[in-house]
């Protein structure tokens, strides 16, 4: 199969996981920040909160502009690792509404890098099965 190209396929999972990850990097970045200003004020507790505030910036505030960069990075990354597991989910999904409704679903393939490989051999195999005795009673 060819390369996925839309890249966010199941918009209530992946973008459950993007908020995840910006809240987590949202804390984690403030508590970063927090440790920074605590150590710098222990290192000079005679001189003024805006003082301290002042000089952790300038002693840590370009590890922070990192962060800040990298955290489209991180999310673009988790919706594309994502897609190998949402999408093959739902294509899942959409084949056990077939047969539920008594459909014939399409023989299942996932891209080869995607997760979960063998839930598209279970269901090929669980398709066959159900319309296999189709087949007989019907005496094809």
């Amino acid at each position: 199969m060819n390369s996925r190209k839309t890249k966010f396929v199941d918009p209530q999972v992946q973008g459950e996981l993007a908020r995840r990850l910006v809240l987590h990097w949202s804390i984690f970045t403030l508590v970063a920040a927090a440790v920074a200003i605590g150590m710098q004020w222990l290192s000079n507790p005679f001189v003024s909160v805006g003082q301290t505030i002042a000089e952790a910036w300038w002693t840590h505030g370009p590890i922070l502009l990192v962060l800040i960069g990298l955290l489209p990075v991180f999310v673009f990354d988790s919706i594309r690792l994502s897609a190998k597991f949402a999408g093959p989910v739902k294509r899942f999904r959409a084949a056990l509404h077939k047969l539920a409704d008594g459909e014939r679903p399409q023989l299942m393939t996932f891209r080869s890098d995607d997760y979960w490989q063998e839930l598209a051999s279970d269901l090929n195999r669980v398709t066959e099965r159900v319309f296999a005795n189709d087949k007989v009673e019907s005496g094809q």
